[in-house]
């Protein structure tokens, strides 16, 4: 998720899947994609692992910082559940559609629905359950 989208700056999937290079002090995210076309197809970060569907999810990253630390995109993906075991990054989210109900490892249940935001910290481990499919914008730290 997160997405991951989970990312870990320098070695995460959404990243690979194409950043925006920029001049400018300010940095558009687009939810359609660098190219308001679509975001392009990517891979699960390694601390998530799909337990029911989520198998089609989709990413950009629209800014990496020069060090890597911080990043901040767009990630998608189909109805499912991850599994997230010890997320490298610290992660603040903000649901654009969809539905997310995540589970930490002690049972404690959160339900985020589009227009609410959220951050999961460095080292989460838990669930990531998406009932329908999900938009979000999401922005990371890897310390």
């Amino acid at each position: 998720m997160r997405d991951a989208g989970k990312i870990a700056a320098g070695d995460s999937a959404a990243e690979r899947s194409g950043s925006e290079a920029t001049s400018s002090e300010f940095v558009r995210i687009n939810a359609n994609g660098p190219d308001g076309r679509g975001l392009p197809a990517t891979i699960h970060d390694d601390s998530d692992t799909a337990l029911q569907g989520a198998l089609c999810p989709h990413a950009y990253t629209a800014y990496r910082d020069p060090s890597g630390v911080f990043t901040a995109g767009v990630w998608a993906c189909d109805a499912g559940t991850l599994k997230i075991e010890n997320l490298a990054i610290d992660e603040a989210c903000y649901l654009i559609e969809g539905e997310v109900i995540i589970t930490d490892r002690h049972g404690n249940s959160e339900r985020f629905v589009a227009g609410e935001a959220f951050l999961l910290k460095r080292g989460f481990v838990g669930t990531w359950h998406m009932p329908c499919p999900i938009l979000k914008y999401n922005a990371m730290f890897k310390r």
